[in-house]
Formats: C-alpha cells, sequence, structure tokens
C-alpha cells in the first residue's frame, strides 16, 4: 500500500528546520534590531539558507540548464509587489472618480454666484434651493445640503461652510448614491436608518406644492412622513436589515423618484413611496383597526383586516418576530410602520419584497425552504374555512400536487424563496395557503378581462397595489361625501 504524504506536516517540518538554522537566527536577530531602531528591514536572501533546504534526497529540484542556454534577466520588481502592482483599481465602492477636478472648480464657481447674493454671504434654509441647483443636483436635496453644511447648528450657511463641506464629500463620493447617503447619514456611519429620513421627508412636506393643503393639518404631517419612510425602505432594503447601503440606494429608482418631485407638481402622480393618496389609504385602514388610536395593533385587531380574510395561524406567524425588527412583537404589537409593511405585501403579492414578506411567515423552522408539512400546516385551516361556508373542499394531496406543478421546485419536496420568485405564480401560492377570499376570487376571475385591460391601454398595467389604493381611495372619498350629505 503505497503511503501518501502529508503535505502540511512536510511544510511545517521545514520551517522549523530553517527557523533552527543558525543563519536564520542571525537574520531574525538583525532585522529585529532594525525594526526597534525604527530602520527598514533589508529585503534579503540567504543562498546559504536555501541551499540546505533539501527535501529526503539530494536530487536537484529540477535539472541544470545547458551551459549554451542564455541566462534569462530577472525583473526589476520586488516579489514583495506581486502582479497586482500593475492591476489598476477597478472597483468603487463610491462611484469611480472623476478625470479631472475641472468639474468641482465650476461648480463652486457657480455657488460662489448664487452667496454673492444673499445678504451677508448668508445663506439660509429657504434660500438653499439655488445653491442646490448651482451643484446640479435635484431641488430636494437641498435640506440634506444645508443640514450637512452646518446650516442647522448655525441657521445659515456661509460660502466658506458650504465650499469645505462639497470638497470634503467630493474627494470620496463619486456618484448620487455615495453622496446621497453621506449627506443624509450620521457622522461616521455609510448607512441610512429611518430617523435620517425624517427632515428630508418633512422638507418636502412643507415645500412641495403638491403638499400645501397640509398646511391646515400639521397633525398629518408626521404620519406621512413616516408612511413615506416605510415605503422606502421596503422597496429599497433588500436586506432586510433596518439599514439602508449605498448599493441598495443605487441599485432601487429612489434618487429617481425623488428628482422627479421638481418637476411634477401633482404628488399623487408620483405612485411610488410619495402618493398622498396611497398615504391616506393606508392610514385609514390602520384607523380602522386601531380603536384605540395609540398607533399599535394587536392579533385580535389585524383578524378584523379586510372583514377576516387571513388565516388566524397566519395573523399569528405575523406577530411571532419572522418579520419585525423591534422588540414589539414581545408584547403582540404591530407598530404602524410595520403595518405599512404588512399592507403593502398583503395587496401585491407580485412585488419582490412582499415574497420574501410571505415566505418567512410561512417558513415556520426558518430553514429557508417551505416543506410539505409547513405548507399543510396552513392549508388545513383554509379547508376548514371552506366547510364552513359550504364550498367543495380540495385534499390536500390534490392541492399539492397543483402546487408543486405550479411552482416547479428544483429539489422535489421542497420550495424556496428562488422557486416562488421565478414562478411568477407567487401570489397565488400564498392566497391558497391563508387568503381564502383572494383564492376565491382568483378562481372566479374572468381569465380575458386582465388582457383586455392591457390591450386598452397605452400605459404600463397599474400594479395590484396600485389598483387597490385608488379603488379604496374613491370608495373613501364617496363615503366621507355621503357622511358630509347626512350631517348637512
Amino acid at each position: 500500500m503505497a503511503v501518501t504524504p502529508l503535505l502540511k506536516a512536510k511544510v511545517d517540518e521545514l520551517f522549523l528546520r530553517w527557523l533552527s538554522m543558525p543563519e536564520t537566527q542571525k537574520i531574525l536577530h538583525e532585522d529585529l534590531e532594525r525594526v526597534i531602531e525604527g530602520r527598514p528591514i533589508a529585503e534579503k536572501t540567504d543562498k546559504n539558507v536555501l541551499s540546505n533546504l533539501t527535501v529526503g534526497s539530494s536530487r536537484s529540484v529540477s535539472p541544470p540548464a545547458p551551459s549554451s542556454s542564455p541566462t534569462p534577466s530577472r525583473s526589476p520588481r520586488s516579489p514583495r509587489d506581486g502582479c497586482a502592482a500593475n492591476i489598476p483599481q477597478f472597483y468603487f465602492p463610491n462611484g469611480p472618480p472623476p478625470p479631472s477636478g475641472k468639474r468641482l472648480e465650476l461648480t463652486f464657481k457657480r455657488v460662489s454666484e448664487v452667496f454673492g447674493v444673499f445678504e451677508g454671504g448668508k445663506a439660509k434654509k429657504e434660500q438653499f434651493s439655488s445653491v442646490t441647483k448651482a451643484c446640479n443636483l435635484p431641488l430636494y436635496w437641498k435640506q440634506p445640503l444645508f443640514a450637512c453644511a452646518g446650516g442647522n447648528k448655525n441657521g445659515f450657511v456661509t460660502l466658506p461652510m458650504f465650499t469645505s463641506m462639497w470638497r470634503r464629500v467630493s474627494a470620496t463620493c463619486h456618484d448620487d448614491a455615495s453622496r446621497f447617503v453621506r449627506l443624509l447619514a450620521k457622522p461616521g456611519r455609510s448607512h441610512l436608518d429611518s430617523e435620517d429620513f425624517v427632515p428630508l421627508i418633512q422638507d418636502i412636506v412643507q415645500s412641495h406644492p403638491g403638499l400645501s393643503f397640509l398646511e391646515d393639518a400639521p397633525e398629518f404631517h408626521s404620519r406621512y412622513v413616516h408612511t413615506v419612510i416605510a415605503r422606502i425602505f421596503y422597496s429599497v432594503n433588500s436586506s432586510w436589515t433596518g439599514k439602508i447601503t449605498i448599493p441598495e440606494v443605487r441599485h432601487s429608482n429612489f434618487l429617481e423618484v425623488l428628482a422627479s418631485l421638481e418637476e411634477e407638481e401633482d404628488i399623487n402622480e408620483v405612485l411610488e413611496y410619495f402618493s398622498y393618496e396611497h398615504f391616506y389609504v393606508i392610514y385609514c385602514k390602520f384607523w380602522e383597526l386601531d380603536t384605540d388610536h395609540d398607533l399599535l395593533i394587536d392579533e385580535k385587531d389585524l383578524c378584523k383586516h379586510s372583514n377576516h380574510a387571513l388565516s388566524s395561524r397566519m395573523v399569528k406567524r405575523l406577530f411571532s418576530g419572522c418579520v419585525t425588527r423591534g422588540k414589539t412583537y414581545l408584547e403582540g404589537k404591530m407598530t404602524y410602520p410595520e403595518y405599512v409593511w404588512f399592507l403593502l405585501s398583503e395587496e401585491d403579492k407580485k412585488h419582490p419584497r412582499s415574497i420574501e414578506y410571505w415566505f418567512r411567515c410561512m417558513d415556520l423552522d426558518g430553514d429557508g425552504v417551505l416543506s410539505m408539512y409547513e405548507l399543510e400546516y396552513f392549508y388545513e385551516e383554509q379547508v376548514a374555512k371552506m366547510d364552513a361556508l359550504g364550498i367543495e373542499t380540495m385534499a390536500f394531496e390534490d392541492c399539492l400536487c397543483q402546487i408543486l406543478d405550479m411552482v416547479k421546485p428544483k429539489t422535489e419536496g421542497k420550495i424556496t424563496l428562488t422557486d416562488l420568485k421565478n414562478c411568477k405564480m407567487a401570489f397565488i401560492f400564498f392566497n391558497t395557503f391563508f387568503n381564502l377570499d383572494k383564492y376565491l376570487e382568483f378562481e372566479q376571475r374572468d381569465p380575458f378581462g386582465s388582457a383586455r385591460e392591457v390591450a386598452d391601454s397605452d400605459l404600463p398595467p397599474p400594479t395590484d397595489w396600485e389598483r387597490y389604493a385608488q379603488e379604496e381611495y374613491e370608495l373613501l372619498v364617496a363615503e366621507e361625501g355621503a357622511a358630509e350629505q347626512c350631517d348637512g
């Protein structure tokens, strides 16, 4: 039987042999003295030391070169430099740097002209729009720029204050995503928490023409602000950490939507994040459940959502902490921002975050796959509901066959998050197991209705959330109008 050498043991043996040699001890002692004295360590290769390192044989490692062969010239590059010395930097976490500093100097020239107009060279918060535009930035970056330049502390910003700040930001942040995070984040941080967005959204409330009617309703300011922030995190924070990073901002459409506010005076046309109508629907739905109006709801409250549409087993999972970050779930409570996530996920199960949301809820053991046991656990309650309503039920085995044919999981008997995202039918899957009303609605739908809607419009079809929000807003307006007529 052949003996297989242990490479690591042989390397250790050679290293110990080299370390114990007198020549090696002398080299190490000299280098130690140089370090203590603060002198650089000279590179040296002791040929005598290397020649003594043989492995069980006097045979040379390679055959001698012929005497007539030319001696190859060695590269002058230090072996410590390695191949990396010739590879230019290709990864820039804050964006690739600009080719020259001319653009920055032109920006400072324009900014200097703007500051020259202000009394005493001091720009107040309400005057910072012109400074922002001089930097070729979207209008609603004005609040972060003002605050980062020291405006909140002093009540104004001078040209030296601004140029000093913007030079520091531009030195390390070379694209809009990294600059935006740098402006909003707390000092020393490279991510955004939910509270970092509050001043930005509050400034939009106070200065966007489409929200001017809120001047007479300050009690709605905070609710609108926190709704928008919850929607931002829902769409942008794909890592579920509660901390938005530069790559997440870069890979989202948030900055584009924020920039569009400058051109669109009707806030309700900005369907993503900022629509007041969407906020109003979300807040009214929460208000109906939050009977004591402490901005917290419990299991009993949430069971009433949409006329008890959700199964009780799913409601219990929602309060288990599987889709919440705070500690309120320990008290059996759900906060308003958490409810925003719930409603967005419930009404648009085609959204990637919604698929992740409900997958977490159905993954009872947290192993990253949905087993047949977990599916049966949720399906049992659906069958009981259908029996109570006198609806013909389907055996779990038959339902399972249909589900597996629809999802086509890569691993037999296990459904992963990727499987659900790839099948494009996750909304049917989830409704089958915990929302009987939506499941029956889909079963009884007009299969050609959606196709006709798309054919009759040149615009992209609305998302499930946009369709729901529009319908609910119209109902709310109609109910309020009817109530006013009764009061009149």
